[in-house]
């Protein structure tokens, strides 16, 4: 596990969840089960934080005073084992919140790699133009030297780009990596999260995410202006909690729920009525988990469609590239070549 100090990855939280559920069900008091975690942990970090959680519980607090007191579970969690204690449910708590760590971790690996592939195939295609353009080029420009041909028209401008950038190749590196970085800061920023958090992928993410979380509290015995509290620390999408509050005002105005979503375009039309249905037949929770599947779903969609235009897309530039220094620097050759025989 990580540092108690930082807070723990989706697939540690879903690990510690699992953990815990798994000493309630054995019909052992958490403290004493936390103990026998505690001993069998392999590295010091994991042990420390075991330890941060027995000793107060040992003492009489509560299991979520102690793990409050270690900074190394997320606000929603710790809200959400609070919820469990008061209410009697914290096994069906922690086998919701594992379930949701688990799927949280394999969202965040998805998109991880939708970014990595692509951004390692277009560091792969420019640096094999870079090669080009710095080798390959020089090599026909003397050809043309030798012949006593001078370059004219593309293959002109390609040769001055070829010698800039043999020139100028480590400048030109360097604020390659400044921009890249600056677009990074710009894209964590709150400009920059309203530039994209209004958009297909990130909104249908955070619509899954809210429909889980309302899932996970309408199944812990909570009302929905509950869940609305527990979605606002959940949900990082200034869109969607514009919606939500929304959604909100509009239920405590003596809106129908169903009405209220629909109103605030927290889902789409189709989702709405089945929220309506829902309602009427007492099953908001799994109509909310259907919904929470429907967009996860979405989402992958989303991102292996993205892996499946970009990768042919930036083969077409490469080979177009190939093939305008070919038809620039070949083609005229040949002319040459033909006329000399």
């Amino acid at each position: 596990m990580s540092k108690a100090t930082n807070i723990l990855s989706e697939a540690e939280l879903s690990a510690f969840c699992q953990q815990i559920n798994m000493i309630i069900k054995a019909g052992f008091p958490i403290y004493y089960g936390i103990s026998l975690l505690r001993d069998d942990a392999t590295d010091e970090s994991t042990k420390a934080l075991f330890t941060q959680i027995y000793e107060p519980m040992e003492r009489g607090m509560s299991f979520y005073n102690a793990l409050s007191s270690t900074n190394a579970f997320p606000q929603y969690m710790l809200k959400m084992v609070r919820v469990g204690e008061e209410t009697g449910r914290l096994e069906e708590v922690l086998d919701s919140l594992c379930s949701y760590y688990e799927r949280e971790a394999a969202i965040r690996a998805g998109i991880k790699h939708a970014v990595t592939y692509p951004l390692t195939m277009s560091i792969l295609m420019l640096a094999v133009i870079i090669v080009i353009i710095t080798k390959v080029i020089p090599i026909f420009a003397n050809v043309y030297a030798e012949l006593g041909s001078a370059l004219t028209g593309t293959a002109k401008v390609l040769m001055d780009i070829s010698s800039f950038l043999n020139k100028y190749l480590l400048l030109f590196v360097i604020i390659c990596l400044l921009l890249l970085f600056i677009a990074f800061i710009i894209l964590k920023s709150p400009w920059g999260k309203r530039f994209y958090q209004n958009k297909g992928l990130a909104l249908a993410l955070a619509r899954s995410r809210f429909a889980n979380c309302m899932y996970l509290a309408l199944s812990s015995g909570l009302d929905t202006d509950q869940g609305f509290d527990l979605a606002e620390d959940l949900i990082d999408n200034q869109f969607l909690n514009k919606r939500i509050q929304t959604c909100r005002q509009l239920v405590k105005s003596g809106k129908g729920f169903s009405e209220a979503i629909l109103e605030s375009d927290l889902f789409s039309k189709t989702y709405s009525s089945m929220i309506t249905i829902g309602y009427k037949t007492s099953a908001m929770d799994d109509v909310m988990l259907n919904i929470s599947d429907a967009y996860e779903k979405e989402t992958d969609e989303k991102l292996h469609h993205f892996i499946a235009i970009l990768e042919p897309t930036l083969i077409i530039v490469l080979s177009f590239f190939i093939g305008l220094i070919l038809l620039s620097f070949l083609l005229p050759l040949l002319g040459i070549m033909s006329s000399i025989g």
